[in-house]
Protein backbone atom coordinates (compact mmCIF):
# COMPACT_ATOMS: atom_id res chain seq x y z
CA UNK A 1 0.00 0.00 0.00
CA UNK A 2 1.44 2.99 -0.79
CA UNK A 3 0.69 5.20 2.52
CA UNK A 4 3.48 2.52 3.79
CA UNK A 5 5.67 3.98 1.53
CA UNK A 6 5.18 7.91 1.95
CA UNK A 7 7.95 8.78 4.91
CA UNK A 8 10.37 6.96 2.11
CA UNK A 9 8.81 8.57 -0.92
CA UNK A 10 8.85 11.89 0.28
CA UNK A 11 12.03 12.25 1.23
CA UNK A 12 13.71 11.28 -2.07
CA UNK A 13 11.73 14.07 -3.61
CA UNK A 14 14.84 16.96 -2.14
CA UNK A 15 16.99 14.62 -4.01
CA UNK A 16 15.50 15.57 -7.30
CA UNK A 17 13.30 12.60 -8.40
CA UNK A 18 10.00 12.47 -9.13
CA UNK A 19 8.13 9.78 -6.90
CA UNK A 20 4.79 7.40 -7.88
CA UNK A 21 3.36 5.82 -5.24
CA UNK A 22 1.47 2.99 -6.28
CA UNK A 23 -1.51 1.12 -4.43
CA UNK A 24 -1.22 -2.84 -5.86
CA UNK A 25 -4.66 -4.40 -7.09
CA UNK A 26 -6.27 -5.71 -4.04
CA UNK A 27 -4.76 -2.82 -1.47
CA UNK A 28 -4.97 -0.10 -0.91
CA UNK A 29 -7.63 2.53 -2.87
CA UNK A 30 -7.01 0.24 -6.11
CA UNK A 31 -9.97 -1.96 -7.28
CA UNK A 32 -10.65 -5.34 -6.07
CA UNK A 33 -9.65 -7.31 -8.79
CA UNK A 34 -10.64 -11.36 -8.34
CA UNK A 35 -7.15 -12.54 -9.57
CA UNK A 36 -4.08 -11.50 -8.21
CA UNK A 37 -1.24 -12.69 -9.73
CA UNK A 38 2.52 -11.28 -10.37
CA UNK A 39 1.79 -11.44 -14.15
CA UNK A 40 -1.49 -9.02 -12.82
CA UNK A 41 0.30 -7.10 -11.09
CA UNK A 42 3.08 -5.93 -14.03
CA UNK A 43 0.06 -5.56 -16.03
CA UNK A 44 -1.07 -3.23 -13.96
CA UNK A 45 2.32 -1.08 -13.71
CA UNK A 46 2.92 -1.25 -17.35
CA UNK A 47 -0.13 0.57 -18.31
CA UNK A 48 0.46 2.90 -15.24
CA UNK A 49 3.98 3.62 -17.05
CA UNK A 50 2.35 3.79 -20.13
CA UNK A 51 -0.48 6.55 -18.67
CA UNK A 52 2.03 8.12 -17.33
CA UNK A 53 4.27 8.29 -20.18
CA UNK A 54 7.29 6.78 -18.21
CA UNK A 55 9.71 5.19 -20.24
CA UNK A 56 12.47 4.03 -17.78
CA UNK A 57 12.42 4.61 -13.87
CA UNK A 58 13.61 3.26 -10.50
CA UNK A 59 11.30 0.65 -9.20
CA UNK A 60 11.40 0.09 -5.35
CA UNK A 61 8.97 -2.58 -3.84
CA UNK A 62 9.05 -4.68 -0.48
CA UNK A 63 8.06 -7.92 -0.15
CA UNK A 64 5.35 -8.85 -2.55
CA UNK A 65 5.78 -5.87 -4.13
CA UNK A 66 9.56 -6.48 -4.25
CA UNK A 67 9.05 -9.60 -6.22
CA UNK A 68 6.37 -8.46 -8.29
CA UNK A 69 8.92 -5.69 -9.30
CA UNK A 70 11.38 -8.49 -10.03
CA UNK A 71 8.85 -9.96 -12.12
CA UNK A 72 8.64 -6.97 -13.76
CA UNK A 73 12.50 -6.53 -14.32
CA UNK A 74 12.54 -10.25 -16.27
CA UNK A 75 9.81 -9.06 -18.75
CA UNK A 76 10.42 -5.72 -19.43
CA UNK A 77 14.37 -4.76 -18.60
CA UNK A 78 14.35 -2.32 -20.86
CA UNK A 79 11.86 -0.25 -18.74
CA UNK A 80 14.20 -0.05 -15.19
CA UNK A 81 16.79 2.09 -14.90
CA UNK A 82 17.60 1.04 -10.92
CA UNK A 83 15.83 -1.81 -9.23
CA UNK A 84 15.39 -2.33 -5.37
CA UNK A 85 13.86 -5.09 -3.98
CA UNK A 86 12.99 -4.74 -0.15
CA UNK A 87 13.91 -7.88 2.12
CA UNK A 88 12.83 -10.80 -0.32
CA UNK A 89 14.47 -13.23 -3.03
CA UNK A 90 13.19 -14.36 -6.52
CA UNK A 91 12.98 -17.94 -4.46
CA UNK A 92 9.93 -20.28 -3.68
CA UNK A 93 9.10 -19.68 -0.05
CA UNK A 94 7.95 -22.42 1.83
CA UNK A 95 4.84 -24.08 3.52
CA UNK A 96 5.97 -21.53 6.63
CA UNK A 97 6.17 -18.49 4.87
CA UNK A 98 2.66 -19.67 3.38
CA UNK A 99 1.74 -20.40 6.85
CA UNK A 100 2.28 -16.98 8.77
CA UNK A 101 0.50 -14.89 6.09
CA UNK A 102 -2.21 -17.33 6.14
CA UNK A 103 -2.78 -17.02 9.61
CA UNK A 104 -2.77 -13.14 9.69
CA UNK A 105 -5.15 -12.66 7.03
CA UNK A 106 -7.27 -15.36 8.22
CA UNK A 107 -7.45 -13.87 11.64
CA UNK A 108 -8.53 -10.44 10.03
CA UNK A 109 -11.02 -12.13 8.27
CA UNK A 110 -12.80 -13.36 11.63
CA UNK A 111 -12.93 -9.80 12.26
CA UNK A 112 -16.79 -8.23 11.69
CA UNK A 113 -15.21 -4.44 11.78
CA UNK A 114 -18.70 -3.36 11.29
CA UNK A 115 -19.18 -4.45 14.93
CA UNK A 116 -16.83 -2.23 16.61
CA UNK A 117 -17.32 1.36 17.38
CA UNK A 118 -14.19 2.71 17.27
CA UNK A 119 -10.40 1.94 15.45
CA UNK A 120 -8.99 1.81 18.85
CA UNK A 121 -11.24 -1.33 19.58
CA UNK A 122 -9.93 -2.72 16.53
CA UNK A 123 -6.35 -2.62 17.51
CA UNK A 124 -6.63 -3.73 20.86
CA UNK A 125 -8.20 -7.35 19.01
CA UNK A 126 -5.53 -7.19 17.25
CA UNK A 127 -2.41 -7.04 19.43
CA UNK A 128 -4.38 -9.58 21.89
CA UNK A 129 -4.29 -12.08 18.49
CA UNK A 130 -1.11 -10.98 17.28
CA UNK A 131 1.32 -9.88 20.07
CA UNK A 132 3.25 -7.61 17.91
CA UNK A 133 2.60 -4.44 18.39
CA UNK A 134 4.64 -3.24 15.00
CA UNK A 135 2.64 -5.90 12.94
CA UNK A 136 -0.56 -4.35 14.40
CA UNK A 137 0.03 -0.82 13.57
CA UNK A 138 1.33 -1.98 9.69
CA UNK A 139 -1.73 -4.10 9.49
CA UNK A 140 -3.90 -1.04 11.14
CA UNK A 141 -3.69 1.14 8.25
CA UNK A 142 -5.74 -1.01 6.20
CA UNK A 143 -8.89 -0.28 8.44
CA UNK A 144 -11.75 2.29 6.44
CA UNK A 145 -14.73 3.49 7.12
CA UNK A 146 -17.39 2.92 3.64
CA UNK A 147 -20.20 5.30 2.75
CA UNK A 148 -22.49 4.18 5.69
CA UNK A 149 -19.36 5.07 7.63
CA UNK A 150 -18.74 1.04 9.33
CA UNK A 151 -15.48 -0.04 9.64
CA UNK A 152 -13.77 -2.57 6.65
CA UNK A 153 -10.54 -3.58 5.47
CA UNK A 154 -9.14 -1.95 2.15
CA UNK A 155 -7.15 -5.11 1.51
CA UNK A 156 -9.39 -7.76 -0.36
CA UNK A 157 -8.56 -10.51 1.56
CA UNK A 158 -10.15 -13.48 0.63
CA UNK A 159 -8.53 -13.37 -3.05
CA UNK A 160 -5.07 -12.69 -1.22
CA UNK A 161 -5.49 -16.20 0.79
CA UNK A 162 -6.45 -17.43 -2.27
CA UNK A 163 -3.24 -16.67 -4.64
CA UNK A 164 -0.55 -16.94 -1.61
CA UNK A 165 0.39 -19.95 -2.40
CA UNK A 166 1.33 -18.56 -6.27
CA UNK A 167 2.68 -15.79 -4.59
CA UNK A 168 5.28 -17.05 -3.19
CA UNK A 169 6.27 -19.53 -5.68
CA UNK A 170 9.51 -19.33 -7.10
CA UNK A 171 10.28 -17.66 -10.54
CA UNK A 172 11.53 -21.04 -12.00
CA UNK A 173 7.60 -21.78 -11.40
CA UNK A 174 6.83 -19.03 -13.29
CA UNK A 175 8.98 -20.23 -16.04
CA UNK A 176 11.03 -16.93 -16.18
CA UNK A 177 14.18 -16.57 -17.85
CA UNK A 178 17.26 -14.21 -17.67
CA UNK A 179 17.87 -11.90 -20.57
CA UNK A 180 19.39 -8.47 -19.58
CA UNK A 181 18.81 -7.73 -16.11
CA UNK A 182 18.48 -3.88 -14.63
CA UNK A 183 20.98 -2.68 -12.06
CA UNK A 184 19.47 -4.11 -8.77
CA UNK A 185 20.11 -3.68 -4.97
CA UNK A 186 18.53 -6.24 -2.95
CA UNK A 187 17.92 -4.64 0.86
CA UNK A 188 17.17 -7.54 3.94
CA UNK A 189 16.40 -6.91 7.21
CA UNK A 190 19.13 -8.59 9.60
CA UNK A 191 16.48 -9.78 12.22
CA UNK A 192 14.48 -11.20 8.67
CA UNK A 193 14.38 -14.59 7.02
CA UNK A 194 13.51 -13.46 4.12
CA UNK A 195 17.09 -13.50 2.33
CA UNK A 196 19.16 -15.88 3.49
CA UNK A 197 22.32 -17.39 2.09
CA UNK A 198 20.27 -20.60 1.10
CA UNK A 199 18.47 -18.02 -1.51
CA UNK A 200 21.70 -16.45 -2.97
CA UNK A 201 22.00 -19.01 -6.12
CA UNK A 202 18.49 -17.69 -7.17
CA UNK A 203 19.89 -14.04 -7.03
CA UNK A 204 22.64 -14.13 -8.88
CA UNK A 205 20.92 -16.36 -11.09
CA UNK A 206 18.15 -13.79 -11.86
CA UNK A 207 19.68 -10.72 -11.08
CA UNK A 208 23.31 -10.97 -11.98
CA UNK A 209 23.91 -7.31 -11.94
CA UNK A 210 22.98 -7.07 -7.79
CA UNK A 211 24.24 -6.71 -4.43
CA UNK A 212 22.78 -6.82 -1.08
CA UNK A 213 22.92 -4.30 1.97
CA UNK A 214 21.49 -5.45 5.42
CA UNK A 215 19.72 -2.66 7.45
CA UNK A 216 20.54 -3.87 11.48
CA UNK A 217 18.21 -4.10 14.38
CA UNK A 218 15.26 -4.43 11.68
CA UNK A 219 13.00 -7.75 10.37
CA UNK A 220 10.99 -7.87 7.40
CA UNK A 221 8.95 -4.49 7.97
CA UNK A 222 12.22 -2.79 7.75
CA UNK A 223 10.72 0.14 5.88
CA UNK A 224 8.62 0.60 8.90
CA UNK A 225 11.24 -0.25 11.47
CA UNK A 226 14.30 1.40 10.03
CA UNK A 227 13.47 4.77 7.72
CA UNK A 228 15.83 6.38 7.94
CA UNK A 229 18.34 4.38 7.44
CA UNK A 230 16.34 2.50 4.49
CA UNK A 231 16.44 6.26 3.18
CA UNK A 232 20.32 6.66 3.06
CA UNK A 233 20.88 3.09 1.60
CA UNK A 234 18.16 4.06 -1.14
CA UNK A 235 20.15 7.64 -1.90
CA UNK A 236 23.58 5.98 -1.32
CA UNK A 237 22.61 3.23 -4.28
CA UNK A 238 20.66 5.53 -6.89
CA UNK A 239 23.52 8.14 -6.67
CA UNK A 240 25.99 5.80 -7.71
CA UNK A 241 25.05 5.05 -11.17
Amino acid sequence: MSDNWFTIGKSLVPKGYAVHLLDIRNHGQSPHMPTHSYQNMCDDLLGYLAQQNLNEVNIIGHSMGGKAAMFFGLLYPEKIKNLVVVDIAPSHYTNHNVAFHSTIIKNLMELDLSTYHNRREIMEEMERRFKDRTLVLFLGKNIMRDKKNNFRWKLNLPVLLKSLPDLSAGFDKQGKEVHSTPRTLFVRGENSDYILPKHEPDRMHYFPRSSISTIENAGHWLHMEQPKRLIMVLSTFLAEE
